[in-house]
């Protein structure tokens, strides 16, 4: 038996000695590999240290007869997918927080009645499928499970219209902002014309 064969039957059988070699080992390795993908020292280190972690949580697994180089370059390459993966749920996140909050700024800065209808104005420019979605959810409180359940979709299709309804009133809030910002300085030199005048 080889000798990483036999570090990787220790491995397996929970020595600690045995996964210490294998971190002195093949931790440059694994670093420079991580650093290729992401371009990030700190971030290749974290993915690096997550590799190491998933190899001992999961050494019972571990086939003595592959390559555990192998097998390490393998989960340090979907750590680093689950990172993608996950940086891509933080943003979707963080731009749909952003788009509530502009789109509740906005509604709630006019008077009932005009609110009312700017809100009616963006929504019903929205695909049927989005407006219902985003109706059952943002004012009928309902939850992806019960929206899919009520529209006959499955649940990550009900995250895809609110996703596309979210985009869409984004593009219109857009347009409504530049208006704002046009109105606030309008009122400026407004108020620079009253100044001087006075």
């Amino acid at each position: 038996m080889s000798v990483e064969k036999e570090f990787s039957k220790s491995l397996k059988e929970g020595n600690l000695n045995a996964y210490n070699h294998l971190f002195k080992s093949h931790y440059n390795k694994l670093y420079g590999y991580a650093l290729k993908l992401c371009h990030n020292s700190n971030l290749a280190k974290d993915i690096v240290q997550e590799t190491f972690i998933k190899l001992w949580l999961n050494k019972e697994k571990i086939n003595p007869e592959l390559s555990i180089s192998n097998y390490l370059l393998k989960i340090c390459h979907n750590e680093f997918l689950n990172h993608l993966r996950s940086k891509k749920k933080e943003e979707a996140l963080l731009e749909q927080i952003k788009i509530e909050t502009a789109f509740e700024m906005f509604t709630f800065s006019e008077n009932e009645s005009s609110k009312e209808n700017d809100v009616k104005k963006m929504i019903n420019k929205l695909s049927p499928k989005c407006k219902e979605a985003l109706v059952l959810s943002k004012y009928e409180n309902k939850k992806y499970t019960e929206i899919a359940f009520i529209m006959g979709i499955s649940v990550k299709t009900v995250e895809n219209h609110i996703s596309k309804a979210y985009s869409e009133l984004r593009k219109n809030l857009q347009y409504l902002n530049l208006f704002f910002k046009l109105i606030i300085f309008l009122t400026y030199l407004d108020l620079i014309k009253f100044f001087i005048n006075s």
